[in-house]
């Protein structure tokens, strides 16, 4: 595999337990264990990769607490190499119950989506009534992850305005906050109006920052300010599409493995791996190999692959 193919993301579900404008249509609500995908599936799909150079692993969806051997699967995969990091992304809504299990099983690392700190509104993003509840998964989630992120969607018009009530927020708590800049999908083509600027969203917090030291190939740069205890990271992959350094390969929940959020480009893991792991390890290379490292936000892809984060995560 081309070698700085380092992070492989992992969409174990499509489902989901919130409805946001941004990621899904309305209409997909349901979820039962026909969606589920066999782990054994995942677990070869990672043990394979972890073999051609994966060196770190973060469990997406859909959301991925649904998923019924979530734990199992971080387990499984530190088991492979306990120094490799593991994550999940999430929602939130079922933290409170399930972030000592995450962490027993392993678990490194969790960042979690919320958009708002107004609860009327957060119920208008989400359609979901839940705000307490996800409040308390990220303080439980402090309590027994040893990292924890909070990541915000910055929309126009919906909530461009609590930039600095989220950083607030977040350093109440103790936990980095990041800010992503709202980029079209499937399911939100038709709202390029909502686009805000990183940039922007730094001037409206109102804090004095200072660069702070970042991965090269992290899609966030790190700002620390003296006024606060934590530090603030902005995605901006419109405004400044990070792409040249993207370490990152995407395994959808239906075996589909993608080069890239913003590409068609994809390769069916799951049936590869039924002709065995060398068949499937020389296929792998050539795909891999055909990976362009420029162009992965919507002004280069325009009219052509949209992503649904629902399906292959964000």
């Amino acid at each position: 595999m081309n070698d700085r193919m380092k992070y492989l993301r992992v969409s174990l579900l499509k489902a989901c337990n919130f409805n946001c404008f941004y990621c899904r249509p309305p209409s997909i609500q349901s979820y039962g264990p026909s969606d589920f995908t066999d782990p054994e599936q995942f677990k070869q799909s990672i043990k394979l990769m972890h073999h051609l150079g994966i060196q770190r692993v973060r469990f997406t969806g859909g959301e991925p607490t649904l998923y019924p051997q979530v734990e199992e699967l971080i387990a499984y995969t530190k088991s492979l190499d306990s120094s490799m990091p593991v994550a999940i992304t999430t929602n939130g809504r079922l933290l409170k119950r399930k972030a000592r299990a995450l962490a027993d099983a392993g678990l490194d690392s969790v960042n979690i989506s919320i958009d708002t700190v107004d609860p009327d509104k957060f119920r208008a993003i989400t359609t979901v009534d839940c705000f307490d509840k996800v409040v308390e998964g990220i303080r439980e989630a402090v309590r027994v992850i040893p990292n924890v992120k909070l990541n915000c969607v910055v929309v126009k018009g919906v909530n461009d305005t609590e930039s600095k009530d989220m950083v607030d927020f977040a350093n109440d708590l103790g936990v980095d906050m990041r800010f992503i800049e709202f980029m079209p999908t499937r399911y939100s083509a038709s709202s390029n109006r909502g686009f805000v600027s990183g940039a922007d969203t730094m001037r409206h917090i109102g804090y004095a920052f200072a660069p702070a030291p970042t991965e090269k190939a992290s899609p966030a740069r790190y700002y620390s300010s003296p006024d606060l205890k934590i530090q603030v990271g902005f995605i901006n992959s419109v405004s400044k599409p990070f792409c040249t350094n993207c370490n990152r390969i995407r395994l959808a929940s239906d075996g589909m493995l993608y080069s890239c959020l913003f590409s068609g480009h994809r390769m069916d893991l799951f049936e590869m791996l039924e002709d065995g792991y060398q068949t499937a390890e020389t296929k792998i290379d050539g795909f891999m190999a055909q990976k362009r490292f420029v162009g992965c936000h919507t002004k280069a892809v325009k009219g052509q692959f949209l992503p649904s984060l629902s399906e292959i995560g964000g």
